[in-house]
């Protein structure tokens, strides 16, 4: 019996979030082998490229682009390639992963935000009761005194606004015309040679310093470059952003999971309920839009 459409989605959406929600503990053990932030994000990208090549020669996909497809593909590339997991791969430096990853999760306020901004969708009761709880559950994992936790927080906090921006744009582009493969390949190339360019000019770049870190890294790519990605575009294109977002919870509970087993990170009260209000505030915001029918949520 095949799956229906739902339920690939269902499935797809799932397994996306907690390939996400594994890499914080991985990029840890990457830290730990002489690689720094932004060259990880780097060789997440460049040891993608001649995997999705083969990829896509393998299912004979033309690598041929519309002008609209890459002028749209530039821009939106560099925001899922780039900016976001530089700046997510950052705070793990400063927060614990499960607190980096929970704030980063707000990203679905922000996409509603975002849609109430520039496509004039209302701001209802329900989406402003749910920003506050949302707001609310990120100021408790604040540390006063703390200067390195607030600014880990900025960085996921900012980190999760170009995610949401990521998604809108995706959604409302062209780019869910070409295969995923297609776009996750000139994603991670496009931001493979600027980064390198940058990382070079700068004198920052560095590399795994074990076979362990490089075993690491290319397992980091692979999952996070081609699996994750691919994954959460088939998921958003078979049930639409809303519904892909609302299963999105997996990915920091995943990573939670994995940051107190592995690397017995702090999970205390306040931690626990600063995660469930940002959790309970997405998932209430994903489930009212979803009724509504807002164009956000449509599949």
């Amino acid at each position: 019996m095949m799956m229906s459409r739902t339920v690939k989605g269902y499935l797809f959406s799932i397994l996306s979030a907690v390939v996400f929600g594994s890499l914080p503990a991985i990029a840890k053990l990457i830290y730990a082998e002489g690689l720094n932030p932004l060259s990880l994000v780097f060789f997440r990208n460049a040891l993608a490229v001649p995997v999705l090549f083969g990829i896509l020669r393998w299912k004979k996909i033309s690598l041929r682009l519309t002008r609209r497809q890459a002028v749209q593909l530039c821009p939106i590339g560099l925001l899922c390639g780039l900016i976001t997991p530089g700046l997510l791969f950052l705070s793990y430096v400063y927060i614990s992963s499960g607190m980096a990853t929970t704030i980063h999760f707000s990203y679905p306020v922000f996409v509603l935000l975002g849609c109430a901004l520039f496509f004039r969708d209302r701001i209802t009761p329900v989406r402003a009761l749910c920003v506050l709880s949302c707001t609310a559950g990120i100021l408790l994992f604040y540390t006063p005194g703390e200067s390195a936790n607030l600014f880990g927080m900025a960085i996921a906090f900012i980190s999760g606004i170009t995610y949401a921006a990521y998604i809108i744009a995706l959604y409302r582009s062209c780019l869910q015309e070409i295969s995923p493969f297609l776009f996750s390949f000139y994603m991670c190339l496009e931001s493979a040679v600027l980064l390198l360019a940058g990382l070079l000019l700068a004198g920052q770049f560095t590399l795994p310093e074990t076979a362990l870190g490089w075993f690491a890294t290319l397992g980091l790519a692979v999952a996070a470059s081609i699996v994750g990605v691919v994954l959460f575009q088939i998921g958003v294109s078979l049930i639409g952003p809303q519904n892909a977002s609302i299963l999105s919870t997996f990915e920091p509970i995943t990573s939670i999971t994995l940051g107190v087993l592995i690397y017995r990170e702090p999970f205390g009260l306040k931690t626990a309920l600063g995660a469930g209000l940002i959790l309970l505030a997405v998932t209430l915001l994903s489930l009212a839009e979803k009724r509504k029918g807002s164009p956000v949520a449509e599949s």
